[in-house]
């Protein structure tokens, strides 16, 4: 009971709730920054390049926008990978978050470079930039992985398995392989 009591427990719990308050508050904007560098219609183009990747031996007749039925329908066959998918979505979203976080402290360190005339600070905003268009480059990747794996784990459940891998040799011949 005295943890609860605590100060720094409460604090704790205090920054956590306007954390999370400003993490949604704040995420239309990461997303109009994730945007940026992801122009609009990225589950189509994702499609299209696996549509190029596998349409040559695949019958693919699901659309871009069908992704959320498509996720909806691997839970039903699998909830330990669609939890899969769904960590690569989110990982996304932590990552363009943590962007525009690190997009908001290279700000702070311009203007405090223009408030105290130290280069250091103005050093440590163009780092932060730079390290802000890395993360978002890589929310980029994990959300192509969360539409790939998408659409690859629907036509893996598609994939008859008798059909499409069949033995190199007959039967007569492996039965006189086995025999010698």
């Amino acid at each position: 009971m005295e943890t609860i009591n605590d100060p720094s427990f409460i604090a704790s719990i205090g920054f956590i709730v306007v954390a999370y308050v400003l993490g949604g508050a704040f995420d239309n904007l990461a997303l109009v920054l994730f945007r940026l560098f992801n122009k609009p219609g990225f589950s189509g183009r994702t499609l299209a390049e696996f549509k190029k990747r596998h349409g040559e031996n695949w019958q693919i007749d699901f659309k871009d926008r069908d992704w959320p039925v498509l996720l909806a329908f691997i839970r039903t066959k699998s909830f330990e990978l669609a939890n899969e998918l769904d960590r690569h979505n989110a990982l996304s979203i932590m990552l363009r978050n943590v962007s525009l976080g690190l997009l908001f402290l290279a700000a702070n360190s311009l203007i405090q470079f223009f408030v105290s005339r130290d280069p250091v600070n103005i050093l440590i905003s163009i780092i932060m930039l730079l390290v802000s268009m890395l993360i978002i480059r890589e929310a980029v990747k994990f959300r192509k992985l969360f539409y790939d794996g998408i659409y690859e784990t629907v036509l893996a459940y598609r994939i008859n398995l008798e059909n499409a891998i069949k033995p190199v040799r007959s039967a007569a011949k492996r039965s006189k392989v086995e025999k010698e």
